[in-house]
């Protein structure tokens, strides 16, 4: 392949990484936020179940 291709393949796989790398770090907060809300739901409703017996 010639350098030039090379170098911009290269180039736009970069790209494609650093934007990737920038939606992730934007979701994940969000994301662990609602799987945290979740799991203290659950767990809630497992204690609540568990003292009212």
């Amino acid at each position: 392949m010639d350098e030039t291709m090379l170098a911009a393949f290269q180039k736009a796989l970069e790209t494609i990484q650093t934007d990737v790398i920038s939606m992730i770090t934007t979701a994940l907060p969000i994301a662990l936020a609602i799987l945290g809300i979740f799991i203290a739901i659950r767990l809630g409703i497992k204690f609540f179940r568990s003292v009212a017996k």
